[in-house]
């Protein structure tokens, strides 16, 4: 990934190691801008198709950049090659913010300070390259196939970290079950995370505006909600069902909505009548929490080592994943389907 400053000139062997780095990490970077998730880095970051001049190959190049409008600014390095083949004046094209532009880039001398060894790099960006998203069947496979794959990636972490917690003498400590608690709270939080960047993976293909880090907070956010529910028995233990049941039907009200809930927020800015995600999502994890239970419970066993109560928990959260991925997907391209229908390509 090309920089867009350097002030002075680098020393003799740092230009090299530079481009030795930037070498290993530009196909990670590419395949970032390509994907629906681009709006991690797209904000300063854009890719550049150029056609080698000699060899005709295609040239993926991620660049750091200033837009002034129609124009971005680009700085690169002598050492660098690539800008060699737009020189003179050459078209390409320009991944920029997720959306692809027919360009024209040229290069120049940069500022004489930087001691020569910065090229500047003009990109002129013209028309729009078509772009459409997928249609309802499309965008339903990409959510279930991400979000079951994440969820069941991000349920492993509490699953694990709850069996290696069992056997934690937290008692030692004066403050067990507080800790026990907060530790499964916190593999709960990395679990959100995970799942907000599988939903936002497909979410953001139908739904480009909506943004990865904000859907990512929403999720987490929700799921340490949860968990933060999920983890009062072990916090209270007996005590908690002397709460009265009022009480404790809130506390499920809360455990379910607390995700859609957040999600809606985001939804909301998009999408007309979002707030039909909120018992949507409640209904799925409802029957996914539900399938989860008819899968674990009969497996669990008192006295288990802490791989099996681990490996049936995997086992478990897989099926939940599966169940609350299919759910989710079909309300989502429900809510969706104006949007979807009314949102001309890009």
């Amino acid at each position: 990934m090309e920089r867009p400053s350097l002030t002075r000139p680098p020393g003799r062997h740092a230009p090299r190691r530079l481009d030795r780095l930037q070498n290993l990490l530009n196909p990670f970077v590419v395949r970032l801008l390509r994907s629906p998730l681009h709006d991690l880095v797209s904000g300063s970051v854009a890719l550049l198709e150029v056609t080698g001049r000699r060899s005709g190959r295609l040239l993926a190049v991620p660049v750091s950049y200033r837009r002034e409008r129609d124009v971005l600014r680009v700085l690169t390095r002598r050492s660098r090659q690539w800008w060699r083949n737009v020189r003179g004046g050459a078209p390409l094209r320009a991944l920029v913010g997720g959306v692809t532009y027919e360009a024209v880039a040229d290069a120049g001398p940069a500022d004489p300070e930087a001691g020569g060894e910065l090229v500047a790099v003009t990109v002129h960006l013209e028309a729009r390259a078509p772009a459409a998203g997928p249609g309802p069947r499309g965008l339903w496979r990409r959510w279930f196939a991400a979000v079951t794959l994440g969820e069941i990636a991000g349920f492993a972490v509490p699953a694990v970290t709850g069996a290696l917690a069992a056997g934690v003498p937290w008692g030692l400590l004066g403050i067990g079950p507080l800790l026990q608690g907060a530790t499964i709270v916190a593999a709960g939080l990395a679990e959100g995370v995970v799942l907000g960047l599988a939903q936002a993976y497909a979410l953001r293909s139908a739904l480009p505006g909506a943004g990865t880090r904000e859907w990512v907070r929403a999720t987490a956010g929700g799921a340490g909600i949860a968990w933060t529910v999920g983890a009062l028995p072990f916090v209270l233990g007996e005590r908690l069902w002397r709460w009265h049941p009022a009480v404790l039907v809130l506390l499920g009200v809360v455990l379910l909505a607390g995700m859609g809930v957040l999600q809606w927020r985001v939804l909301r800015r998009h999408v007309p009548r979002a707030w039909r995600w909120v018992p949507a999502t409640m209904a799925a994890w409802l029957v996914a929490l539900g399938a989860f239970m008819l899968v674990a419970t009969p497996l669990w066993q008192e006295g288990q080592p802490g791989w099996l109560v681990a490996a049936v928990g995997v086992l478990a959260g897989a099926v939940m994943a599966a169940t609350v991925a299919a759910l989710t997907g079909l309300a989502l391209v429900r809510l969706l389907r104006p949007v979807m229908v009314l949102r001309p390509p890009t």
